[in-house]
């Protein structure tokens, strides 16, 4: 019998840095449905240390909602699901609490496995702490103080070409089996091969005596091909012990699991990937989680899944990598109301220090969006760093196409009106062409990603439940001109009836009433030089468009946004679009 009849329950728990968020599926109708939801502050920081005690608030939180009984007398998770409708069938659980694990990389050609290895540790929830390479023309001794000073946590070893280099790679290896040796015995660090596959077996005879080696598929086994998923799986496992080493609760989380024990990041890109696979080959699909320690943004085209986690961006605790990366002017530029430097430096280490609490009056509410705007922003411009030739910042300045475009992460989901969220989103990752804005308030997509392996059906049926919230449809017509001059004529023509039409300027923000769950035909006619996603400047076109809880959106600001130098006249602009958008009355 297929694990698809057999399991009617899913139970998902996902670990934050901030929450521990629990969700309930089971079989409504002969289809996966979310039936309750529970959330509770996470219990992996000090004094704790111990994830289960959040993991157990929240599951509690689920069995007063329905009353289903999850946990027995001992504490313990009742699975398989009982007849008396006790326990569950399936339970699956992501992390991203903990710190992140501080990595050593070593390579030997820069811009080939050297960029290999950058990449990979971007996809994952590593803090790089230095580099070592073989064109490094330091002194040896100057290279073991880079090792020393490091104090990595895990040391990944990347070069050569399956058959490739080896001489040169094992030198490395020597070098910094050296180094590793002149730290303290207590925390031996892991190491991670992913070179040359001929080489494992003397990578591990070399090192292997001190520290535990772990080879994984080499992440580039030809010069011209670059493999990085198959070692990112590995790699995960492997930052999850070293954070299993420090935090406890994760452990049993792994037995309840099954071993379907994933990190957020992870399972978040693989919903993204499925996603890129189903819609338009010819669009990409964008992803970002808006967590408080870290921001994941992943981008999927036609399969092929671009992963980037920014452990030093985030809307909570690693909120001061917005001051590393860019000026508290970039941050002021998106306020409504005048906040001064001194205020808005006080916010954020205030934030950094105290990641859960939430704003409190309307002054901390522009200030915490602002933020939002400011980190959603510098980390989708990191990511397309290594995005597709042609999707890239490099090739191509603004964001290419997407659909559908997926946001989570607690500062959206709590926001006072879908407005807000709809409106933070367009600011921070600025659309072109026709999109979709799709919001996940109870942070499903990591739980629905792990899922994807033992219960598909589960995943594919969850996505299209409406557990999710579609907050708009957006049209962004990209091209250049004054502010007041026509860009398109639109007529909106809704199902039941009613039609909509008129003419939009460069610099409005328009909102047309379209419900979620209702559809209209909506026929576009832009002016010579702009482009609304048909494929050419100046090309009209009619395409079928859902309703969502803000509405249809025709954003057309322009891209890139260039709001006034003027602080006040900015300010006021702010101001308007927050009105127009609907997120303030």
């Amino acid at each position: 019998m297929s694990t698809m009849l057999e399991a009617d329950t899913l139970l998902a728990i996902d670990v934050g840095s901030v929450n521990t968020r629990a969700s309930l599926f089971d079989v409504v109708d002969g289809r996966y449905r979310l039936v309750a939801t529970g959330r509770s502050a996470s219990t992996g920081g000090a004094p704790l240390m111990d994830v289960s005690e959040g993991v157990r608030t929240a599951l509690e939180q689920v069995q007063v909602v329905t009353g289903r009984k999850l946990i027995d007398d001992a504490e313990s998770l009742i699975m398989p699901a009982t007849s008396s409708g006790a326990g569950v069938d399936i339970f699956v659980a992501t992390t991203s609490a903990g710190p992140s694990a501080r990595a050593l990389l070593v390579g030997l050609m820069p811009g080939i496995s050297v960029e290999s290895a950058r990449r990979l540790a971007a996809s994952c929830y590593l803090e790089v702490a230095g580099e070592l390479g073989l064109m490094d023309r330091r002194r040896e001794d100057e290279r073991l103080d880079t090792i020393v000073q490091s104090r990595p946590d895990l040391v990944l070893l990347v070069g050569g070409t399956d058959g490739g280099a080896s001489q040169s790679m094992l030198r490395l290896v020597d070098l910094v089996g050296a180094g590793l040796g002149l730290l303290p015995d207590e925390t031996p660090p892991r190491v991670v091969y992913a070179g040359n596959q001929r080489l494992a077996a003397d990578v591990t005879a070399r090192l292997g005596e001190r520290f535990a080696v772990t080879p994984v598929p080499n992440v580039r086994p030809a010069i011209d091909q670059e493999e990085l998923a198959a070692a990112r799986q590995r790699l995960a496992e492997v930052i999850h012990d070293v954070r299993s080493s420090r935090i406890s609760g994760f452990e049993e989380l792994r037995q309840w699991s099954g071993g379907n024990l994933m990190n957020t990041a992870d399972a978040f890109g693989r919903i993204l990937r499925y996603l890129s696979q189903v819609y338009d080959p010819a669009k990409g699909v964008l992803g970002i989680d808006l967590g408080a320690a870290h921001t994941t943004i992943a981008a999927a085209f036609a399969g092929d899944l671009r992963l980037f986690v920014r452990s030093d961006l985030g809307q909570g605790s690693a909120l001061t990598g917005v001051l590393r990366h860019g000026t508290l002017a970039d941050i002021q530029r998106w306020l409504p109301i005048d906040i001064g430097e001194n205020r808005l430096r006080d916010y954020i280490f205030n934030k950094t220090l105290h990641p859960g609490i939430v704003p409190v009056g309307t002054e901390e509410l522009h200030l915490e969006y602002a933020l939002a705007r400011q980190v959603a922003r510098l980390a989708l411009n990191l990511a397309r760093a290594d995005w597709p030739r042609g999707k890239d910042a490099a090739s191509h300045p603004l964001l290419p196409p997407m659909e559908p475009i997926l946001a989570s992460g607690g500062v959206l989901a709590r926001a006072p009106r879908p407005g807000y969220t709809a409106l933070v989103l367009l600011d921070a990752l600025q659309p072109t062409g026709i999109a979709t804005l799709v919001l996940d308030p109870y942070n499903l997509t990591p739980g629905l990603g792990v899922a994807a392996g033992p219960l598909p059906m589960a995943a594919v049926q969850a996505l299209d439940s409406g557990s999710y919230v579609s907050l708009a449809t957006v049209v962004s017509p990209v091209g250049r001109g004054r502010a007041g001059r026509p860009v398109l004529r639109m007529k909106l023509e809704r199902e039941h009836g009613e039609t909509t039409e008129g003419e939009v300027r460069l610099g409005q923000l328009v909102v047309l009433p379209l419900r979620q769950g209702d559809f209209g035909k909506l026929t576009l006619r832009p002016e010579r030089g702009f482009d609304v996603g048909f494929g050419a400047a100046g090309k009209a076109g009619t395409l079928r468009v859902s309703g969502g809880a803000v509405g249809l959106i025709i954003d057309a600001r322009g891209r890139p946004i260039q709001g006034p130098r003027d602080p006040g006249r900015a300010r006021d602009l702010n101001q308007k679009w927050l009105w127009d958008i609907g997120a303030m009355e």
